[in-house]
C-alpha cells in the first residue's frame, strides 16, 4: 500500500511553482478586498484548502470570506458583500459573476483561477451563527489547530480518492463527501491508510465524533459525521446511500488489493451507437426520453429538481397503468436535460377492467352499475362476488400519454408536483425520444457517458 500511495501523491501535488503562484495571487486578492472591507469594519480570511495547504494540483480556486460586524443588518449584508467583490475583482482585472448560498456572493475568474468572495458574520462562537456561512471562519481555525502539517498530503490522497469513486463533493449533484469531511476524518484516524482501512470497515448508521460530547440527535442519513465546531449539525447530510456505500467497497476493495487505479480509474468512454442499439436489443425493453432545454439555475436548484421530476413523472405513468424498471437523469446544464425511462410495460390494451364493489354493498354497488352502463365498452359483470366494468382506455402508449402530459403548460404541470424550473423549462418546449433516436438526442459532452453508465450500472 505504501508503495501505492507514494506513486499517487507524486500525481496529485502540486509543484513549488504552482504553489508559489497560488499564494501570491491569494495575498493579492486579499489586499484588495481588505481594501473595501475596511470601510464597514469587516475582517478578510482566506479558507478552503489554500489555508491548510490541501488543495490539489488542478484545483484552481481560492475561497475568501468577509466577515461583518453583527451591527450589520442581514438584509444588507449580500449587497455590501457583492459590492466588495465586484469592485475586489474588477481592481485586479477579473470577470465576476453573481452566484447564490445563503446570501448572494461573487464568483470571480481571474486568470485561470475561480475566486469566491463570501460574506458571513464575525462571531464570537458557533453557537450565534446565523447561517451556514458563519461556520467557514470556525471550521478554518479549527483545522489550523488540529491538523498537523505532515497531515496534508493524507488529505489530498483522500480527496483523490473520492473523486475517483464519483463521491467527491457535498454539492447536490454528487451527494458525497466534501473536503471538510476528508480533513476531519484524516483528523480523526491520524493518516490516509488509517482512515482507509477503518472505511472499509464502516456500516451504515456509522457516527464519528472527533471529541468525547455525548451524540444524542438520531440521524437518517447513511452515516452522521458531527461537526466539532457545531455539534448539532452532521457535517456528512449530504452524503446519499449510494456514495457511501460507493465509497466503502472501493475502501474495502483498495484494502485488500492496493492498485492506482483506486486513484486514478479508465478515463470513461461515451457509448458508440453500435454498442447502445446492442445492449438495447439484448434487455428488449423499451426506452422513452424526455430531452429539453434545462433552466439557467446553480446546479443545487437543477439536479434536486430533475430527480425530483423524474419521480413525480415516474409516479403519474404508475396511476396510468404503464411501469418503469429504471430512470435516470442528466444534464449539462446548459443546452441539454434528460430524464430517461426503461420501460416494463409501455403499451396497454385499448380496455381497461375495473373491479367495483362487492354485490353484498348493495347502495355501491347499484351506484357502479348505473354509471358503467352509459360509460364501459360492454355490460357490467360479476366476476367472484365483485360487480366489474370494463372502460376504453384514453392512453395506451407511454410516450403518447407523456407528450400529452407535457403539453399541459407550466401551471398545470406545477400543480401536478413537477418543480418549477423543470416545469417552465419543458413548457417551453421539450422532445420524446424512443429508443435508438435517444443516441441522436444524446449530442451534448458527456450524454453519451450517462448512456453508458445508464446500461452499465
Amino acid at each position: 500500500m505504501k508503495g501505492v500511495l507514494r506513486k499517487a501523491l507524486k500525481r496529485i501535488l502540486p509543484g513549488r511553482k504552482d504553489g508559489e503562484e497560488i499564494k501570491k495571487i491569494s495575498r493579492r486578492l486579499l489586499i484588495e478586498v481588505g481594501k473595501f472591507a475596511d470601510k464597514y469594519g469587516a475582517e478578510t480570511i482566506l479558507a478552503g484548502s489554500i489555508t491548510r495547504n490541501t488543495w490539489m494540483k488542478e484545483k484552481k480556486e481560492i475561497d475568501i470570506f468577509v466577515a461583518f460586524p453583527e451591527s450589520v443588518k442581514e438584509d444588507e449584508l449580500g449587497n455590501i458583500g457583492l459590492s466588495i467583490g465586484r469592485a475586489a475583482i474588477k481592481s485586479v482585472g477579473g470577470r465576476h459573476t453573481v452566484s447564490y448560498a445563503q446570501h448572494p456572493y461573487v464568483r470571480g475568474f481571474v486568470g485561470k483561477y475561480q475566486v469566491d468572495i463570501v460574506p458571513c458574520y464575525k462571531l464570537s462562537s458557533a453557537d450565534k451563527i446565523k447561517s451556514a456561512v458563519d461556520r467557514t471562519p470556525f471550521h478554518v481555525k479549527y483545522i489550523e489547530k488540529n491538523m498537523r502539517p505532515e497531515q496534508a498530503n493524507d488529505v489530498r490522497l483522500l480527496k483523490q480518492f473520492c473523486k475517483a469513486a464519483g463521491v467527491y463533493g457535498a454539492d447536490l449533484k454528487t451527494e458525497g463527501f466534501s473536503g471538510y469531511i476528508c480533513d476531519l476524518l484524516i483528523i480523526k484516524y491520524g493518516s490516509f491508510e488509517n482512515a482507509i482501512n477503518s472505511i472499509a470497515g464502516w456500516k451504515a448508521g456509522t457516527i464519528i465524533t472527533l471529541d468525547s460530547r455525548p451524540v444524542r440527535q438520531k440521524f437518517s442519513s447513511p452515516m452522521a459525521l458531527i461537526d466539532p465546531v457545531d455539534p448539532n449539525r452532521n457535517v456528512a447530510a449530504a452524503v446519499s446511500a449510494k456514495s457511501f456505500e460507493a465509497l466503502v467497497s472501493r475502501a474495502d476493495d483498495f484494502c485488500k488489493k492496493p492498485s492506482e487505479k483506486f486513484f486514478f480509474p479508465p478515463e470513461e468512454k461515451p457509448l458508440g451507437r453500435a454498442e447502445f442499439a446492442k445492449l438495447r436489443r439484448s434487455r428488449d425493453a423499451k426506452l422513452i426520453a424526455i430531452v429539453f432545454k434545462p433552466p439557467k439555475v446553480v446546479a443545487d436548484i437543477l439536479w434536486p429538481q430533475l430527480r425530483r421530476a423524474a419521480e413525480r413523472i415516474d409516479h403519474m405513468l404508475r396511476e396510468n397503468d404503464f411501469a418503469s424498471m429504471n430512470r435516470d437523469v442528466w444534464s449539462d446544464g446548459k443546452s441539454t436535460g434528460i430524464i430517461l425511462f426503461e420501460m416494463a410495460v409501455h403499451k396497454l390494451p385499448n380496455v381497461k377492467k375495473r373491479v367495483g364493489p362487492p354485490i353484498f354493498a348493495h347502495s355501491n354497488a347499484r351506484n357502479f352499475v348505473a354509471h358503467y352502463m352509459k360509460n364501459s365498452v360492454r355490460r357490467p359483470y360479476i366476476e367472484g362476488i365483485n360487480w366489474v366494468a370494463e372502460t376504453e382506455r384514453k392512453h395506451t402508449e407511454a410516450a403518447a400519454y407523456l407528450s400529452e402530459l407535457l403539453k399541459a403548460g407550466q401551471k398545470n404541470l406545477e400543480e401536478t408536483g413537477i418543480p418549477s424550473y423543470i416545469a417552465a423549462s419543458v413548457s417551453r418546449g421539450f422532445k420524446i425520444a424512443e429508443d435508438e433516436k435517444i443516441y441522436k438526442s444524446a449530442r451534448a459532452p458527456g450524454a453519451k457517458i450517462f448512456l453508458r453508465k445508464f446500461f452499465g450500472g
